[in-house]
């Protein structure tokens, strides 16, 4: 009997591991969740999505565009199309998308959108502004940023994965 309580505990013990761990794999999916149903969708950059592997990248954009090292990994330069990619060098995926071109859109921005505009469209969604800039803004492990020139428009905008967060 003393041999059927121990087999027992273990199974117990071993169940409880189990779900502890499928409760910390929810909990790191939780940001890949985020990006795929609410950040993704409004990413309007020729396609290309945060998570996209690189292959898909050059398919969806038309080209390869130009490689160069980045601070966070490699990014491709796709000065026809007036946007960068920077992707994951472990993973090989999108990590970030900039545009400068007017055609495209993140949340609805297109660059050239007066700033003001702007400001409201990124509140509207749920961001913060960072206490020490005035263009860069937070929700979750997504950071959003405005490139202005002239500090009227928005000539580029730029949205990614925080790397200073880990994300699944």
């Amino acid at each position: 009997m003393n041999f059927k309580n121990k087999a027992t505990n273990r199974y117990i013990l071993s169940a409880f591991l189990l779900l502890m761990l499928f409760m910390a794999a929810g909990c790191t999916g939780t940001d890949s969740s985020f990006i795929k149903k609410e950040v993704n969708p409004q990413i309007n950059v020729l396609g290309v999505q945060l998570f996209m592997d690189e292959s898909k990248v050059h398919e969806t954009v038309g080209s390869k565009g130009e490689k160069a090292m980045c601070v966070y990994g490699y990014e491709y330069n796709y000065e026809d199309q007036r946007i960068n990619i920077g992707f994951n060098s472990q993973t090989q995926q999108v990590r970030r998308v900039t545009t400068r071109n007017p055609d495209t859109s993140i949340y609805g921005i297109k660059p050239g959108a007066e700033l003001s505009k702007a400001y409201d469209t990124i509140a509207s969604n749920g961001y913060t502004r960072e206490e020490d800039s005035k263009y860069r803004f937070h929700k979750e492990n997504i950071i959003l940023s405005i490139t202005s020139m002239k500090g009227t428009h928005a000539d580029g905008l730029t949205i990614e994965i925080d790397p200073d967060q880990k994300t699944e």
